[in-house]
């Protein structure tokens, strides 16, 4: 009997995998991969769709070129899917996001065309958290000027600037309580300080959890000793912290942002710098990316920049590679064997 089931077993996997395989090339479906991602994901897709990579440093007219004849197109966001580049593609039938945000999609050209977006965020949600944390220690530890002030034999200054504060005791802000700010509040509930959040709608199975303290924005700011951003860039996020809302935080406060760049007014941004309102700044995201060289916010020692890689360590990468490649073969009907455990 045992064996008997064993026989079937082996049967229905090798009719299941020959029909696929048989499926897909009689399909020829076609995926556009238009930023680089992880080789295992690209290795799920080739066993079963024609893949196509666009080479690093592709613009919107390369991606239109290549997008004329596929069914599906993995972006990482850093080309704009225009209405051009959507109008040019007529057998696309799914854009998959690799990663969170969809900003730079043209969703109202791609509903006309019948295109779905989807997003992939599980995968990188533990990666940002622990940069977030990390860039919060960084500012009030002032471990990038540390590490400048020994290079240059500037080791006099433990006595002096380089001095940082303590985390435990102070009230973090949250603004974006998703699955990312959701995440950075359970890493900082450890460090003993008092969490904050606004949210456009509550979670208060959330505040039970964490221990954490709705606030409306106004009183948020007023509170917060560091801000943190994790909101969804949407017409009523856009430049949410502008300068009313610089007026209304606490002197010597310290904002990190690794949400969406335009969350913040950079120009209010860069007043508050000036003054001294704003003790440090850690920003992994920008107005404009790639950041200008030529950018004014390059010239402030207490603002910690780095270039949009809060998601980008090797293990998240590659986990995001495996979903997305799951999720583009969902949306083009065809089934696998796969599961992301298994990868």
């Amino acid at each position: 009997m045992d064996k008997l089931a064993t026989l079937v077993d082996w049967s229905r996997t090798f009719h299941f995998n020959f029909l696929l395989a048989f499926s897909s090339r009689i399909m020829n479906l076609k995926v556009l991969i238009a930023e680089p991602i992880h080789r295992d994901g690209i290795e799920i897709l080739n066993k079963h769709v024609e893949v196509i990579e666009l080479p690093p440093k592709s613009t919107v007219d390369d991606l239109k070129k290549a997008a004329s004849d596929v069914d599906a197109i993995i972006s990482r966001g850093f080309i704009k899917i225009t209405k051009e580049v959507l109008s040019s593609a007529k057998k696309l039938r799914v854009i998959v996001v690799h990663g969170v945000g969809i900003d730079h999609i043209d969703l109202e050209a791609a509903k006309q065309l019948g295109i779905k977006v989807v997003n992939t965020p599980e995968a990188l949600t533990n990666a940002v958290a622990e940069f977030t944390v990390g860039l919060i220690f960084s500012l009030l530890k002032r471990i990038p000027q540390a590490d400048k002030a020994v290079r240059k034999g500037e080791w006099h200054r433990k006595f002096d600037d380089l001095v940082g504060l303590d985390l435990a005791g102070k009230t973090v802000g949250i603004i974006g309580l998703g699955r990312i700010g959701s995440a950075v509040a359970r890493m900082l509930k450890a460090f003993n300080v008092r969490l904050v959040y606004y949210s456009r709608t509550r979670k208060y199975d959330l505040e039970k959890e964490l221990g954490i303290e709705f606030k409306p924005l106004h009183e948020l700011l007023k509170e917060s000793d560091i801000i943190s951003i994790h909101a969804t860039l949407t017409k009523e996020t856009y430049h949410i912290l502008s300068y009313k809302e610089f007026e209304l935080m606490k002197e010597g406060v310290y904002i990190v942002n690794t949400a969406r760049g335009a969350i913040i007014d950079e120009k209010a941004l860069l007043e508050n710098l000036k003054s001294g309102k704003i003790r440090g700044a850690a920003l992994d995201v920008f107005e404009i990316e790639p950041l200008p060289g030529n950018s004014p916010l390059l010239g402030f020692e207490n603002l910690i920049l780095t270039p949009h890689l809060a998601a980008s360590s090797l293990d998240a990468l590659r986990r995001l590679s495996v979903e997305v490649a799951l999720r583009t073969l969902e949306e083009l009907g065809i089934y696998h064997q796969y599961s992301v455990e298994k990868q």
